[in-house]
This record gives C-alpha cells, sequence and structure tokens, in this order.
C-alpha cells in the first residue's frame, strides 16, 4: 500500500486554491519564517496560522511512506484536520500564553534555526490556539489506508483531549484533476431515494463508525465504470451496498438482512 500511495502522488498533479492572506502564497516554512521581521502586529494571526499548516504538513511529509505526497495536498489536508480558531477575544491568561510563544518564536526565527521539533510545534499550537480549544488532534501517518488505488484515501484522526475518534475521506477526482475531502455516509437532505429505499428493505439500519470497502465499478461496463461501490463495515448485522460517481449522490445497489443473501435492488421502471 505504501508504495502505491508514493506512485499515486509522485505522477499526480493537482491545482489548489490558496487562501490565508498575502501569506498563502508561501509553501515552504523556512521561506516564511525569513519574513517575520516583517510582519505587522494586525498580521501576526494569519502569519503564525499559516506558518503552523505549513510545519504540521512538513511534519507528514517526513514519513517514508508520504515522503513524496505534493505538499499542496499535505497542506491542504492540514487545514481540513485544523482550520483557523479565531482568537481575536483573548483573555489575560490566553494574552500571556502567546505572548510566551512568541518570544519563542522570535528566537527560533532570529537565529534561523528552522528545525521542525516539537518545542517549535508546542510553541507554533500554543500561539493559533491559546485557550487549546481547538488543536488537539493528532493523524497518524501511519494509518492512512488507500481504498481505491490513486484515487480514495481514508486518513484517521484523534481528538487528543476528547479521545475522539474522526476519519476524513481523500478523493481525488481524475476527470477534474481536483482534490476533494468528502463523507463517505450519503447526506439525507441530498439522497431523499436512497433513504427511502433503504428504510423500505431495512427500516432499523445504522451505518457503522468504521471504514468501509470501497471498489469502482466494471471496466469494461461504460455505464458502471464511473461508479464507487461502497459496502460498510460488516459487523454481523444487516448490512447494504451503495453506489456514487461524485461522493454526493448516493444509489443503494443490493443489501442483506442477517443471516440471509445479497439481495440487488430493482432498478425503478422509467
Amino acid at each position: 500500500m505504501r508504495r502505491n500511495i508514493t506512485i499515486f502522488f509522485a505522477l499526480l498533479s493537482i491545482t489548489f486554491t490558496f487562501g490565508q492572506g498575502k501569506f498563502g502564497k508561501y509553501l515552504n516554512s523556512k521561506k516564511l519564517a525569513l519574513t517575520y521581521k516583517s510582519v505587522k502586529d494586525n498580521e501576526k494571526d494569519d502569519y503564525y496560522q499559516q506558518f503552523y499548516w505549513l510545519a504540521k504538513a512538513e511534519q507528514l511529509k517526513t514519513y517514508p511512506h508520504l515522503k513524496d505526497v505534493k505538499p499542496k495536498v499535505l497542506y491542504e489536508f492540514v487545514k481540513k484536520v485544523n482550520p483557523q480558531n479565531p482568537t481575536k477575544k483573548l483573555d489575560a491568561r490566553g494574552k500571556e500564553l502567546r505572548a510566551t510563544a512568541e518570544l519563542s518564536l522570535n528566537q527560533y526565527f532570529k537565529n534561523k534555526n528552522f528545525e521542525n521539533n516539537n518545542v517549535l510545534m508546542l510553541n507554533l499550537e500554543t500561539y493559533v490556539d491559546p485557550s487549546q480549544g481547538e488543536y488537539f488532534t493528532k493523524v497518524d501517518p501511519e494509518k492512512i489506508k488507500e481504498l481505491v488505488p490513486k484515487e480514495l484515501f481514508a486518513f484517521n484522526s484523534m481528538n487528543k483531549k476528547t479521545q475522539e475518534e474522526k476519519t476524513y475521506y481523500l478523493w481525488i477526482d481524475k476527470k477534474k484533476d481536483d482534490f476533494n475531502i468528502v463523507d463517505i455516509i450519503p447526506e439525507e437532505k441530498g439522497n431523499k431515494a436512497f433513504y427511502a429505499r433503504l428504510k423500505q428493505y431495512l427500516p432499523s439500519y445504522k451505518f457503522s463508525k468504521y471504514v468501509p470497502s470501497v471498489k469502482k465499478g466494471t471496466k469494461t461496463d461504460k455505464t458502471d465504470v464511473d461508479f464507487y461501490y461502497i459496502m460498510p463495515f460488516e459487523q454481523n448485522t444487516d448490512n447494504i451496498e451503495y453506489k456514487t460517481k461524485d461522493f454526493k449522490t448516493y444509489e443503494l445497489s443490493q443489501y442483506r438482512k442477517a443471516g440471509d443473501e445479497w439481495k440487488g435492488v430493482e432498478k425503478p421502471r422509467k
């Protein structure tokens, strides 16, 4: 799997839109650090936030199986996992923590000591989130799963404060040459027909919280080749298989009641 991930990202070329004001043009934390003397006080929130995202992405890139991942992919993923935490209104303790963190960061920048280590990351995290209200998410690179070769990946994360686990799904839309964070479970508002059929066949069905299995449609069938077939994790209960082309609109393809055989879902007549 690691080799497949390396080959995939080495060959992939994706266009991304960067944010974070004038600092969004920097893709390297060292280059961004060299500009710290010119940063104005009212720009520091954006400046250190951008530095934090880049440093976190560069940490992920140090893992052997992620070393060839495009920096923009890791950057966008880190932004998704750790979105900017508004800190415009800080209490006295928050201001004190931020000021102490900035003093330490300034020493790194002045001495051009840009080694990405735990002390640097702690100070960055303290600056961008002094209230410690948001940034407790840990992503384990070793647990990244390739669900569909070169197209769909699962990133597992854990909130270090609450121990809550969450899975992010990275999908590469090859036709549009685009990067997306998607939800594997159909959204109810936009998939009323899907849920109506699900209720018809398995009225008590509950989606599993575990990573599902995913496969592509039949390559030789033009009407099927663009579909992704998703089967939730088996838990010795009722189960389903459903399909999608864009991870927005879903169709139920087959279902199975506990102990029974799989049964296909009849296509609605035109």
